[in-house]
């Protein structure tokens, strides 16, 4: 009887230990698949090839869910009543004839992203910090060897082979080339550089050599002026500047010094980046005020019906121009803010929702802050809290919660800073479940 126990034991934690390397296989080609799949789609224009990516982040969604659900249920029940909330309150206006198809296209854009945050803590629950880590270091090299071999061929070249210039290739001013490397669009290049840089930042090398760490932070940074894109080169100084703050927080004499210095050097930093900035025609001015203009005309009134519960799911946004781009009679505005495109999309009660969610990440990753956990991943509520900086500083002229594929990486990274390890002494493990 003893040895039939043992046995069943034994085969439960072998289930138990193998149903988790498979899933992690799954989630690690599924982000390969994303990083490439921009690329892919420029030649492939097929409905199962736009639906697998979807299909995949879904699935691992649900299953991921359902796996850290009884961790964390309070702080579950709480996310997800607002995610429902906000779904059922951009859906209402197909009651009044909107399009379910342009409904579906804002949840798969918008939120389907927002929900890869439950395999972020399946990953950290199952130790893939570093995993996750390494296969965005794999990627950012892919981007950066992508766009390299574009500049080398030149946007006449790409338009040849079937690049779109203006959606996959463009130019910025006095010809400056704006290349999507392996993903869709210029932007997203530059956001996936963006995103892939800072979190190539937590591998073990990274962590342990501080050499990698500063020759990542300078090809991110580099690649980023390169591309010109400059609402991600906002994210990324926000990111380096609270994340430096933050380091700052223990009084101590090599922290004074490092802050003498640093308030010193800043003068000679604001002059030099400002002409290295103006030299790239990077501090024009002119693209903003269009921008306020579109704004202050096409916004919809918060007087009105729309204004309260918005104008629907995928109204606006990257949404939009996908559906307009299909045929559908959709209003192609792209809003380049990502505060009124939630606004447009479900109203200024939506705003609310939303508000209520990033309060609760942010009070979450507070107290993570507190936590104790193994070194590399101890940082990872500061790292998170950082980038949520640096995406609120960028969301003011770019949909940046929008951009894939470096949207999926930046909400599987939160997820990973909100997971907690559960304790010895906590509550008991049933049988075949995993720590």
């Amino acid at each position: 009887m003893t040895s039939l126990n043992v046995k069943s034991h034994v085969l439960i934690q072998a289930r138990s230990e193998t149903s988790p390397s498979v899933i992690m296989m799954l989630i690690h080609f599924l982000l390969l698949y994303l990083s490439v799949y921009g690329l892919i789609s420029i030649y492939v224009d097929n409905i199962v090839i736009r639906s697998l990516k979807d299909a995949g982040m879904l699935l691992l969604a649900v299953y991921t869910l359902i796996r850290v659900y009884r961790q964390q249920i309070d702080f579950m029940n709480l996310l997800l009543f607002v995610l429902a909330s906000l779904v059922v309150l951009g859906s209402l206006n197909v009651l009044v004839g909107s399009s379910v198809v342009t409904l579906i296209y804002g949840i798969k854009i918008t939120l389907l992203p927002l929900v890869m945050l439950f395999t972020g803590m399946f990953m950290a629950q199952h130790g893939g910090v570093f995993a996750f880590a390494r296969t965005n270091l794999v990627i950012f090299i892919m981007l950066i060897a992508g766009w390299c071999v574009q500049y080398a061929l030149g946007i006449e070249k790409l338009i040849t082979m079937g690049f779109v210039y203006g959606v996959n290739i463009k130019n910025y001013l006095e010809g400056v080339p704006r290349l999507s490397s392996i993903t869709y669009s210029p932007d997203g290049y530059a956001y996936a550089l963006l995103m892939t840089g800072i979190i190539a930042e937590r591998t073990r090398m990274a962590v342990n050599h501080r050499s990698f760490r500063i020759l990542i932070q300078l090809l991110t940074i580099s690649f980023l002026l390169l591309s010109t894109i400059r609402s991600a080169l906002l994210l990324w100084c926000v990111y380096q500047v609270v994340i430096f703050m933050m380091s700052m927080r223990k009084y101590s004499r090599r922290n004074i010094l490092v802050l003498a210095f640093v308030f010193m050097a800043m003068p000679a930093a604001a002059f030099f980046g400002g002409r290295l900035l103006q030299s790239k025609n990077l501090l024009s001015s002119s693209s903003l005020l269009d921008r306020l203009q579109t704004w202050g005309s096409s916004l919809t009134s918060p007087f009105t019906m729309n204004g309260m519960i918005g104008n629907g799911i995928g109204s606006v946004g990257a949404a939009s121009r996908r559906t307009h781009m299909i045929g559908l009679n959709s209003s192609n505005f792209a809003v380049d803010n990502q505060y009124f495109s939630l606004y447009e999309q479900t109203g200024w009660i939506g705003l609310v929702y939303f508000l209520i969610l990033f309060m609760l990440l942010f009070i979450t990753l507070v107290k993570r802050m507190k936590a104790p956990s193994e070194p590399g991943v101890s940082t990872l509520p500061q790292a998170a809290i950082a980038m949520g900086a640096g995406v609120a500083a960028a969301s003011l002229t770019t949909n940046v919660l929008e951009l894939f594929p470096a949207n999926v990486f930046f909400w599987m990274f939160i997820g990973m800073a909100l997971y907690q390890q559960r304790r010895a002494g906590e509550i008991p493990y049933k049988a075949g479940e995993q720590g």
